[in-house]
Order: structure tokens, then sequence, then C-alpha cells
């Protein structure tokens, strides 16, 4: 889900159930995310619907991403708020229909700042790529039917969804700004709230070992459209333009090793991921076309040190991911992105769920997409292949409900990945931003 992606750096969702599943006496905030007794007026209400099978959800989530000092226009600011509303439903409890669950969900994105214009102004792959362009209209972000069978050890899933809310899960302590260029544009996943027509199954060979296989039909005309509206074809966006065949096949496969607080106090997840997407590709330096792409994914999390065996005890972690193409002639340029820092969880007793991270993204471009940017440039581009950003994050739980994620990065030597034809070399300096997230529906019972 949106809203627990982007809030989840601060307590993970399967930690907590693992948590609420061991220790009798829960936080507010674990009580909140799980659902178990939530506070609000309409707590009474919530709890015979969710006894019945219905899970309503309801969140706000603001973004905001500013570049003071880098990038090719400084001093500008993007702020998109976003209403997050569905409900899962429960189909064993409300049709006696064994492991089979409804999920749906809707989103509205109202009069957005500078939507679609900050990406130019940072220019990057790294800041410029982050600033979420979504056009202000309501968007189905879910409609899928899940089915578990075999005691719960497969899982399978089909209808409207995104790849992301089950390959290349995020791993830093604010998902939100480890959203990789390279997954959404490279791969082919494409970001919330856009998602395709797909299906997929995953099994759980141990509690710890699970296999995962996906299939998505990826619409490249993203954010024109909500990426559904067509499986082969034309798509015509908006303004009246018609894209030719912007459909394609992505085929995921990965493998995840997985565990919780519940029976390891060091818990760690580990995935390895392989793509291909069928669609023509591109070289953005000879124009040069072919079919099909193809790369790999690894990632890792692990708790290092632990003040106590009490799950929510103060915790240091790691973690680190590594997307990579295999081609070098791919429609993005994006060759290698790396994520990695440090996480300090709990560091005070009086706030259990407040999180601070260290971190460092380095992306590096193909050879080719090197040299068109420095065609492409109409001035004098010098700034190469790599940049790089070193950051720090946080997130603090007010209310239990409302969850403050602030962020600073400086970067160093942008590229103009998002604005190739800009004049001159965008400049080295600081982005920052933050997110506000509310778990409205929580907040009053549902």
């Amino acid at each position: 889900m949106l809203a627990l992606s982007i809030a989840t750096g601060a307590v993970r969702a399967e930690d907590t159930k693992a948590i609420a599943a061991t220790e009798p006496k829960t936080s507010s905030f674990i009580d909140i995310l799980n659902g178990h007794v939530p506070p609000g007026p309409l707590a009474p209400l919530g709890k015979t619907l969710r006894n019945r099978g219905i899970q309503l959800e309801f969140n706000i989530i603001d973004i905001m991403v500013a570049n003071p000092s880098m990038g090719l226009k400084t001093g500008q600011y993007e702020n998109v708020t976003l209403y997050d509303a569905g409900v899962d439903l429960d189909l064993e409890k409300l049709m006696e229909l064994n492991g089979s669950t409804l999920h749906f969900h809707y989103l509205y994105v109202p009069e957005p700042h500078n939507n679609g214009t900050f990406g130019s102004y940072a220019g990057d792959s790294l800041i410029g790529n982050s600033g979420p362009y979504i056009p202000e209209k309501w968007h189905l972000r879910q409609f899928a039917w899940e089915q578990r069978l075999l005691d719960d050890r497969l899982d399978i899933s089909f209808g409207i969804d995104q790849a992301s809310n089950y390959f290349a899960l995020p791993l830093c302590n604010q998902p939100f700004l480890c959203q990789l260029g390279g997954l959404q544009t490279g791969v082919g996943m494409n970001p919330p709230p856009y998602s395709n027509y797909g299906a997929r199954a995953a099994y759980s060979f141990t509690p710890e070992w699970t296999a995962q296989v996906g299939f998505w039909r990826s619409n490249t005309a993203f954010p024109f459209t909500n990426g559904w509206e067509g499986w082969n074809g034309e798509v015509t966006l908006p303004n009246g333009v018609v894209l030719d065949e912007p459909n394609n096949s992505l085929y995921l496969a990965n493998l995840v090793y997985k565990t919780t607080p519940a029976t390891d106090p060091y818990p760690k997840y580990y995935e390895a991921m392989f793509y291909h997407n069928d669609g023509d590709q591109t070289d953005l330096h000879t124009g040069k076309t072919h079919s099909g792409t193809n790369g790999a994914y690894v990632g890792g999390r692990q708790t290092i040190w632990r003040e106590s065996e009490d799950p929510t005890a103060a915790s240091v972690s790691l973690y680190s991911s590594l997307y990579a193409s295999f081609d070098q002639e791919n429609n993005y340029g994006l060759q290698h992105e790396l994520n990695a820092g440090v996480t300090l969880s709990g560091p005070f007793s009086s706030r259990p769920f407040d999180s601070y991270s260290l971190k460092v993204i380095w992306d590096r471009l193909t050879p080719d997409a090197g040299a068109y940017l420095k065609e492409a440039n109409t001035g004098t581009y010098t700034n190469g292949r790599d940049e790089v950003a070193i950051g720090v994050d946080a997130n603090f739980v007010i209310a239990g409900s409302l969850i403050f994620q602030p962020w600073a990065n400086y970067v160093i030597n942008p590229n103009t990945l998002q604005n190739p034809t800009a004049s001159g070399d965008p400049k080295t300096g600081f982005a920052i931003g933050f997110n506000l997230v509310s778990l409205a529906g929580k907040a009053i019972g549902l």
C-alpha cells in the first residue's frame, strides 16, 4: 500500500505483525498499524467491520521536494498531496471463499505545485526523477484478487496492481527516497500510483525462504495514463496525442530470505531479482533500436545491534541495494544504481518508533547515455556519467497516526538525464524535502 510503503520506514508492517503475535503488551502505534483496537470515535464500527472481513483504509500523504542549491534551476520546489482510500475484503469471512481477498484502492491528487516541472529544474536522475509527477485526477491504484492455498504457502494474485508491492521492496529508512529510477524506467516497474494488468505467484518453502514470479503489462505512457488502459495497440493521451504500442510485457522472478523480530533478535531481509522487459529499446546516443532488455536487482537489510531482546529496543541496521542493467543500450540510459546506509531505530526510550539514517546513493549512466548528454546539452556539459548523493533522513512518529519524515541530500556531480537539452552543468549542492503521512483511517478507528 502506498501510504505504508512511505510510512513504515519507522516501523515495518510485517515486523509489527510479528511483534504483536509475541508481545502481550504492544504500543499504541503498533496497534494502529495492525488495526488492534485503534483509537477514535469510529473504533466500534471499525472493529465490527474487520470482524466481518472488511478492512477500510484512508491515508493522506503530503510530499515536498526542493533543490535550494543543486540542479539546473535552483531554489525550486514541488508539493503533492495524495488522498488514498480503499478496502480489503476478506472473502473467507464474507462469502466462505477460503483464502480469498479482494483489494480495491483509489487515489486522488488535488492541485499539485510544480507538478511535472520540478524534474526539469533539478534535471538529474536522483532528485529530478524522484519528484512525483501525478496529474490531478482520480487514479485506480489497485483492483486485484489474492488467493492463498496450501496452508498459505502459495500466494497468488492477479488484476490491476503494482509490481513494486511485491518485488524489489524498499529497504532504506524512508522508502520514498529509494524508489530507484532504474527500476521504474529501466525495468518498467511503473511507480505508484500507476498500476498495470498483472499476475504473480509466490511460494514459501520455509518461513524464511520464498520464491516468486510475476508478469505485468507495463505501460511506458505513464504518467499520462493510469497504466492499465490498453493491452495492445494505441493509447491516446489526455492532450489527444496518440502513442503507438506503449505497452510492454515485464517478467520478474525473485528469491527472498526474511526473518522477523518474532523469531530473530537480529531480523534480516535479502532479495535477488531478475527481470526481462520485451519492449523495444532505443539507444540514447546512436538511435539504434533493439527488442527487449534484461537486468538484476539485489538488496539486503540486516540488524547488527540491539540494546535488548525487546523487539522495540534501540537497534542499528545496515542496508544496501544494487540495480544493474545487462543492456548498455537501454531506453533510460542508467547502467547501475546503488543505495547503502545505516539506520538507528528507537534510540530514545520515550520515542521508540523514531528512526534516523545516514546514506549514500550512486548512479552511473551507460557510456552512450553519457555521450548523448554531452551532445544534447546546449552548453558545455562536463559532469560525466557518475552522480553521488550523501544524505540524512528521519522518521518522527507524532501521536501514533501522524508520521513526519524530513530528509536532506548533498548531491555531487548531478547529471541532466531528466533535461538533456539544458545548458551547461547542473550545480552540486543540497536537495531537501519531507513527507507527512497521516494514517487518517486508523486515527478515527477504521
